[in-house]
C-alpha cells in the first residue's frame, strides 16, 4: 500500500488486513494467470474504496468494522477488475507503473482475467454481505459497463457537453464511492438518515475525485502518476479540462485536436509516436492557457464543498473527522 495513509495509522492497519483478504481471495485458486493478477492486486494502490466502506461502517454499531472487512476486500477486487478491462479498452501500456496484462498475455486472456476477478469479488460479497448489497454490486457492474460503452462510443467526437461528461463519471466513479460508504454504514446497522447522508457524500466525493484524476492527466508527470500523462487526450477522450478549453475556444482547440492520429492511421514507429506526443503536448498546453484546468478544479472544489456539507451533518466523532480529512486530502492530491 502507498504512503497515502501515513496520517491515518488506524485506518492504514485496517486496510492492511483488507489487503491480506484480497491476496487470499486471488492466490491459491489454480488460476493460470494467478501470479500476474495477484501482482496487480498487490501493486500498491490507494485502497480508497475499501477505506470508504470501512469509514461508513464506523457510523454503525460498535465492532462492525471487523464484520465488513471481506466486503471491503470485495469492493476493491471489483475496482481492480474494472481497471484490467479499462486497460484493454484504452490500450494502455502501463498501470501502477508496471506493464498491463494485455500487453503481456494478450487481450483475450486479460479480459478473462478481469472476468475471473469479477467472480472472486462476487464470491466474497455473497459470503459476507446481505443479498440486497450483493444485488447492489451487480447493479453497479451494469452501470459501470454502460458508462464505459458510452465513453468508448464518444471517443474522438470531443463533445463540449458538461451534462454528458458528468453522466459518464457518475456511472464510472461516483457510484462506486457512494456505494462503498452507504453499504459500509447499512451493513453496520447505522441509522437510515446517516446512511443516506453518507451515500450523498460518497457521490460528491467520487465526482470530485474523478475530476481531479482528469486534471492530473493534463498536468502531472508519468513518474508520479505511474501511467502515461496525456493518455486520455491521445486516446480521443474528452474529459473536463478539455471540455472547458473547447468552450473557451472551440475552433482553435478543434484545430489542435485534428492533429492527433486517429485509430487506423499510420502512426507506427518513432515518427508516429513523436507526432502523437507533439500533438498531445500542444493540446495540454493550450488547455491550460485557456483556463480549462482552473475551471475543472473549481468544479472539483464545488463537489468537495457539497460533500463536506453532507459530512458536517453526520454524528460528531472520530469517524466524521477522518472522513472530512480524507475528503479534503483527495482534492489536493498529486496522484
Amino acid at each position: 500500500m502507498t504512503d497515502f495513509w501515513k496520517d491515518s495509522p488506524e485506518l492504514a492497519t485496517t486496510l492492511e488486513r483488507v489487503a491480506l483478504l484480497m491476496r487470499d481471495a486471488v492466490r491459491g485458486n489454480d488460476f493460470p494467470l494467478e501470479e500476474a493478477v495477484g501482482a496487480i492486486v498487490e501493486s500498491n494502490g490507494k485502497m480508497l474504496r475499501p477505506a470508504f466502506l470501512v469509514l461508513g461502517s464506523r457510523f454503525g454499531k460498535k465492532g462492525s468494522v471487523e464484520r465488513v472487512l471481506p466486503l471491503a476486500a470485495s469492493i476493491e477486487l471489483l475496482h481492480v477488475s474494472t481497471l484490467i478491462h479499462d486497460d484493454v479498452i484504452d490500450e494502455s501500456d502501463l498501470r501502477r507503473g508496471v506493464p498491463t496484462l494485455h500487453t503481456r498475455f494478450g487481450v483475450k486472456d486479460a479480459v478473462l482475467a478481469g472476468d475471473w476477478l469479477f467472480a472472486r469479488c462476487f464470491q466474497l460479497a455473497a459470503a459476507s454481505a446481505s443479498p440486497e448489497h450483493a444485488q447492489a454490486l451487480a447493479r453497479l457492474i451494469c452501470a459501470i459497463c454502460a458508462a464505459e460503452i458510452r465513453q468508448d462510443l464518444d471517443k474522438w467526437s470531443y463533445s463540449p457537453s458538461l451534462r454528458a461528461y458528468h453522466r459518464k463519471i457518475a456511472g464510472k466513479t461516483a457510484a462506486l464511492f457512494s456505494l462503498a460508504l452507504h453499504v459500509g454504514a447499512t451493513e453496520a446497522k447505522a441509522p437510515n438518515r446517516v446512511a443516506e447522508r453518507l451515500r450523498r457524500a460518497g457521490y460528491d466525493i467520487g465526482m470530485a475525485f474523478q475530476i481531479i484524476d482528469d486534471i492530473l492527466d493534463f498536468e502531472s508527470t508519468e513518474g508520479v502518476m505511474r501511467k502515461p500523462v496525456g493518455h486520455d487526450v491521445a486516446e480521443g477522450l474528452c474529459t473536463l479540462p478539455l471540455i472547458h478549453a473547447l468552450r473557451a475556444d472551440e475552433a482553435g482547440m478543434r484545430a489542435l485536436l485534428a492533429r492527433l492520429p486517429r485509430p487506423g492511421a499510420a502512426r507506427a514507429g518513432a515518427a508516429g509516436a513523436s507526432a502523437t506526443a507533439e500533438a498531445v503536448a500542444a493540446i495540454l498546453a493550450r488547455s491550460a492557457e485557456l483556463g480549462g484546468l482552473d475551471a475543472a478544479r473549481r468544479d472539483a472544489e464545488r463537489y468537495t464543498r457539497r460533500a463536506q456539507a453532507a459530512i458536517d451533518g453526520l454524528p460528531a466523532g472520530a469517524a466524521r473527522d477522518d472522513l472530512s480529512r480524507l475528503t479534503a486530502k483527495l482534492l489536493s492530491r498529486s496522484y
